[in-house]
């Protein structure tokens, strides 16, 4: 009795010196929700945050309904605030914004105006403290979805951290559709097979992972995360650094053009699978890593976003496969997410105070 009292007194001191709290996040913080920040400020729309309907009949339940284990905020028009119910927290992305609220993960999806110098200083600098989630997504080149590949790219030319484009294409797929019409793919959430903890991303599907990307772009790559250099394919045997293919269409799909000017690594005609969103780690010195994800459609918003569940009667994963890229890009945004949570000078003195307190006195 008196040996398992003096054990629960060794327990509770190893706590007080942090030996249950996870490295470098105090108990405090462990218990907080992930913040996702929603950029809805560029002329993008938030369908999908709320449920997504047809003709009154509810198809897919919001991420604002579904996803409670994240607190979301939003940048853009006042209004949202009574229309979603979630916090505003700027007219446009500020790193202050960012750094005050606590965001882990920042969406920017289909804008379809360009996004301030200013705004990507604050992005870069908010991805280089580490442990950050960028998800930028775009479009097709099919009407003004072109100018909003022009405005991803040259956001994230402006951000210098990333090679991963958008090509200045379109996805197609005769086959692997929605209510018969190619432009309505439906791609497949199956991660390169060296994609660390890829398990997270392919967990709970009831039909194969399959997502709509309503008229997708193709994500590329470039030589240098700066813009320039040379244009190529992005796939699994060519790749830039940490980089991972996440969605990918069938393998009958095809590669449109519909405006100029025409693609840079891809041409009209190309058949097979195409990556249509893809992350890459960036990795950062003494820090967590930050992570990157270029999609060619968008969870959120667009026309119909990837979060759908049904479209045309096509039934989808599309809430599983977004909610598991969320969970996928905050686990590998730390150094080490395998940790005990044990605090290295904290464990060596609670465990040296172990067997002090069982040593019997002769």
């Amino acid at each position: 009795m008196r040996k398992a009292a003096i054990i629960l007194a060794a327990v509770v001191l190893l706590s007080v010196f942090g030996v249950f709290a996870a490295p470098g996040v105090s108990a405090a913080e462990n218990s907080e929700k992930v913040v996702i920040a929603v950029d809805l400020a560029h002329g993008e729309n938030p369908k999908g945050l709320n449920d997504v309907t047809y003709k009154n009949q509810t198809l897919t339940e919001g991420m604002l309904k579904t996803l409670t284990d994240y607190t979301f905020v939003y940048f853009g028009d006042a209004k949202y605030e009574d229309e979603l119910g979630i916090k505003k927290i700027g007219d446009k992305i500020t790193y202050d914004a960012l750094a005050n609220n606590n965001v882990k993960i920042l969406i920017i999806g289909q804008p379809s105006s360009p996004l301030y110098p200013e705004e990507a200083e604050a992005v870069k600098k908010w991805l280089e403290e580490g442990g950050h989630i960028l998800w930028i997504a775009g479009d097709s080149d099919y009407g003004n979805g072109a100018k909003t590949q022009q405005f991803v790219n040259s956001f994230l030319d402006q951000l210098g951290l990333t090679n991963l484009r958008l090509d200045l294409a379109s996805v197609e797929d005769a086959m692997s559709n929605a209510g018969g019409k190619p432009y309505r793919v439906v791609a497949y959430a199956d991660p390169d097979k060296d994609t660390p903890k890829r398990d997270t991303l392919v967990q709970g599907f009831e039909h194969g992972g399959a997502v709509l990307v309503h008229g997708p772009g193709v994500v590329a790559w470039i030589d240098n995360p700066d813009g320039s250099g040379d244009w190529h394919a992005l796939s699994g045997d060519s790749k830039p650094k940490k980089a991972y293919i996440l969605i990918h269409s069938n393998s009958s799909s095809d590669i449109v053009e519909n405006n100029d000017p025409a693609a840079n690594a891809y041409t009209a005609g190309d058949k097979g699978e195409f990556p249509i969103a893809a992350a890459q780690i960036i990795e950062l010195k003494d820090k967590d890593p930050s992570v990157v994800i270029v999609s060619g459609e968008t969870p959120i918003g667009g026309y119909e976003p990837m979060w759908s569940s049904v479209y045309y009667k096509k039934p989808l994963d599309g809430p599983k496969v977004v909610s598991n890229i969320f969970k996928w890009s905050t686990e590998v945004a730390k150094k080490s997410s395998s940790g005990s949570g044990i605090c290295g000078p904290a464990a060596i003195i609670g465990l040296a105070v172990v067997p002090l307190l069982l040593r019997r006195r002769k």
